[in-house]
């Protein structure tokens, strides 16, 4: 049997911290939404910024890390239902491999059992998913050192207003150093079929036993294996026949092909998509000095109307291109799991450098946000991934199923890819900070890692609004 992981590309860069002054409290200690915060590029790029839906009375279960255990200083504490939260884990045993006496393989499982939800302490990766759904607080010392002194801010979800059900199937285990072998021990985060299906299970059990009242209900899987097996495919057909909507992410593995659950038709998958004004004050502009302009991810205009001026950005930070000037401005992102035969890639969504809270491993290592960023391996992350895709798209269907709730898997998807902008097969030149002398790279893409197109959440939810 397989082992399931996140869903996440190595393209991940920390934040720099600096020691400053710490503030007496977070400031958002009372916020019960994200609603009002600022806008990011990946919002811009689905048009959330046209929407009055905030996924109120809808359900996000994310399957996933779980969430760290001090996430309440990132998320409004009304918007994580932790009484229904929980976790599951089988122990494993290793053991040499037949070809290789160094190759440590998997030689017995224990009972499934269930556990808390409390993060996996080797990854931040599902606060980090949170983050996109419903938004969080945000303040970086970094971002000071380089010229942009923001004060504390909170920067908007895509649906803000939904309930976030964290359920922990990717646990912490180690695998062993053998006898007489040179590998040290690792330590890494997966889950097993069964942990997997056994989430899907539990969210579906709550669905049917009324425990969420007559609330739909969407599960994120920013996870993914090399096959789907039984078990996990009967818990994805029970959770859609019980009217969950199930959104995967389609895998990092770039020409490889797509992994399961999103490569199985039924379930909702999402690329990830990128953005040409990445790390410069305007797409195609080179930064200047050739250095990069760090604060290019947050829009300068706060909610709607626009009202410029709230922050020291320039005026056209974060802004992406309206209608289908967006398309000049998209790439997919080369890690991005091409569709292979008898695979279905449904639909593309940000997933290139997307901001938000990952401390660094232990993910328990830390100071709180409004300590300005001191110490330790730092409080935010830009991670790339179909990983940071897949919340997008569960966010919108949120908002679509605000407006009607009554709406089936099929419809779902049907709506986000026949209102998605296409994408067709090309090339972009994107700023490449990071290589050793920062320049242009350019990104290609064939017509198998397009799906449908990108995700336009107004358009996806004015198609269902009855």
């Amino acid at each position: 049997m397989k082992l399931r992981s996140t869903a996440l590309s190595l393209s991940l860069v920390a934040v720099v911290a600096l020691a400053s002054p710490a503030t007496a409290r977070n400031v958002f200690d009372d916020a019960t939404t994200t609603a009002d915060g600022y806008h990011t590029y990946d919002s811009d790029q689905i048009d959330i910024e046209h929407l009055t839906q905030t996924g109120e009375g809808v359900y996000v279960a994310v399957l996933d890390t779980g969430l760290l255990p001090y996430w309440s200083e990132y998320f409004p504490e009304e918007r994580v239902a932790t009484h229904l939260g929980a976790g599951f884990y089988q122990t494993l045993t290793f053991k040499p491999g037949a070809a290789d006496a160094c190759e440590a393989v998997e030689s017995a499982r224990g009972p499934l059992r269930q556990t808390n939800w409390v993060s996996a302490r080797g990854s931040s990766h599902g606060t980090h998913v949170a983050s996109t759904i419903l938004g969080y607080s945000y303040d970086s010392s970094a971002d000071d050192a380089e010229g942009y002194p923001l004060p504390p801010i909170q920067v908007r979800g895509i649906a803000p207003d939904v309930t976030v059900i964290p359920v922990k199937v990717l646990a912490d285990y180690t695998i062993p150093r053998l006898k007489g072998c040179d590998d040290p021990s690792q330590q890494v985060v997966f889950g097993t079929d069964e942990m997997v299906a056994a989430g899907i299970d539990y969210v579906t059990d709550l669905k049917e036993s009324g425990a969420l009242g007559d609330a739909p209900v969407v599960i994120n899987m920013s996870l993914g294996g090399s096959e789907l097996v039984g078990v996990e495919q009967d818990a994805l057909d029970r959770a859609i026949v019980a009217g969950v909507i199930i959104v995967a992410s389609a895998g990092n593995e770039g020409t490889e092909g797509m992994g399961f659950p999103g490569a199985y038709a039924p379930v909702i998958s999402v690329g990830a998509a990128g953005w040409t004004g990445e790390w410069t004050e305007e797409p195609g502009e080179e930064p200047d000095n050739g250095f990069r302009y760090r604060l290019w991810w947050l829009k300068n205009e706060k909610g709607t109307p626009p009202a410029p001026g709230d922050l020291p950005l320039p005026a056209g930070s974060g802004e992406v291109a309206e209608g289908l000037g967006v398309v000049a401005e998209t790439y997919v992102a080369d890690f991005s799991s091409r569709e292979l035969e008898g695979q279905q890639l449904d639909v593309l969504a940000p997933g290139s450098w997307v901001r938000g809270p990952f401390p660094g491993t232990p993910g328990y290592n830390h100071l709180p946000w409004w300590s300005s960023g001191q110490g330790g391996p730092g409080n935010y992350f830009y991670v790339g991934g179909t990983s940071m895709a897949a919340p997008h798209v569960s966010a919108v269907a949120a908002l679509m199923l605000e407006d009607n709730p009554a709406l089936t898997q099929a419809q779902v998807e049907s709506a986000l890819k026949d209102t998605a902008v296409d994408i067709p097969a090309g090339s972009r030149q994107v700023w490449d900070p990071f290589q050793a002398v920062p320049g242009w790279s350019t990104i290609s893409w064939a017509e198998d890692a397009t799906g449908e197109g990108l995700v336009q959440a107004d358009e996806a939810v004015a198609a269902v609004t009855p």
